[in-house]
């Protein structure tokens, strides 16, 4: 079973692939055309470290979102792929299990594709960010750009969202999960009664009973999930004063930014300390086995 796993993560990942790879490179691509050739191109502050470290950020989040966004989308379609092409057949005759299969569509859509994102982006924003510091300042900024200090902020700053991205995944493995579920159970009509269960569903609890759980509940997983990306509420006090009284030397600033990142992760793995966390497990694991089950009955 173990050596079979792969195979299926590739299967995946060869069927998808193209379109993945186009959201992918695509977004950089254009962003560096038109730095490249759009009249006027300019950027503030003029300093060309933080230009680069700019840069960095917006590009490496642009790519990782668009891609991450289009997976969201795709998932619910996906819990019943096989059923619809009746491809389900072939593989049932196969000696792979239905957990196997269910797992294998999850770990590549839900976080192999968006982690490879996160590899795509940072690249491409580094291209992005040294074309963005030619064009506004002049070749000659590169020399005075701190290589050091942005490949030590840089590296923080990938390695910090790579680690955050598998967190507000599990953080918001019902919103992804009890889609695939409806969808593999009511075909094109899951996604639409979900949505509406659980708008329409809030609304008349609150409006008539005042109860507000189903909208607190929903509101928290995702406000968890962006801590788990940033968790910038809950950062010591003493760090911020830090960076205030270095915030008129940008390489100062950007020099203390692994220590502050580090922080950041210890705090977003503080908040898995939560009952809202434990019950997203739960829902998680249950939504799994009711994909399991329901490919094994369509088989």
């Amino acid at each position: 079973m173990t050596s079979r796993f792969p195979t299926l993560l590739r299967r995946e990942w060869m069927q998808h692939r193209r379109g993945y790879l186009v959201l992918m490179g695509v977004p950089p691509l254009l962003l560096l055309l038109t730095i490249l050739f759009a009249p006027g191109v300019q950027a503030d502050p003029k300093e060309p470290t933080m230009i680069m470290a700019i840069a960095m950020a917006a590009v490496t989040g642009l790519v990782s979102s668009i891609v991450w966004i289009a997976m969201a989308l795709q998932l619910p379609g996906l819990a019943r792929r096989d059923t619809q092409d009746r491809s389900i057949e072939f593989w049932s005759s196969l000696p792979v299990s239905h957990s196997a299969s269910v797992g294998a569509t999850l770990v590549m859509h839900g976080l192999l594709v968006p982690l490879l994102a996160v590899c795509v982006g940072f690249v491409s924003s580094l291209v992005v960010g040294v074309a963005l510091v030619g064009v506004v300042l002049g070749p000659g900024a590169w020399a005075h750009m701190s290589w050091g200090v942005l490949a030590a902020t840089g590296l923080a700053g990938f390695a910090r969202l790579l680690f955050g991205l598998c967190l507000a995944t599990l953080w918001i493995a019902p919103l992804l999960l009890v889609p695939m579920v409806a969808s593999a159970a009511l075909k094109r009509w899951g996604v639409p009664v979900v949505v509406a269960t659980a708008g329409i569903g809030g609304l008349v609890l609150d409006k008539l009973y005042g109860i507000t759980v189903v909208g607190d509940t929903l509101g928290a997983l995702v406000q968890h999930a962006g801590q788990a990306l940033l968790h910038v509420k809950n950062q010591e006090p003493d760090m911020e004063v830090r960076i205030g009284k270095n915030g008129e030397h940008i390489t100062d600033v950007l020099a203390m930014f692994p220590e502050w990142v580090a922080h950041d992760a210890l705090m977003a793995v503080r908040d898995l300390a939560s009952p809202l966390f434990l019950f997203a497990m739960v829902v998680g694991i249950a939504s799994f086995a009711a994909l399991v089950q329901l490919r094994r009955r369509a088989a």
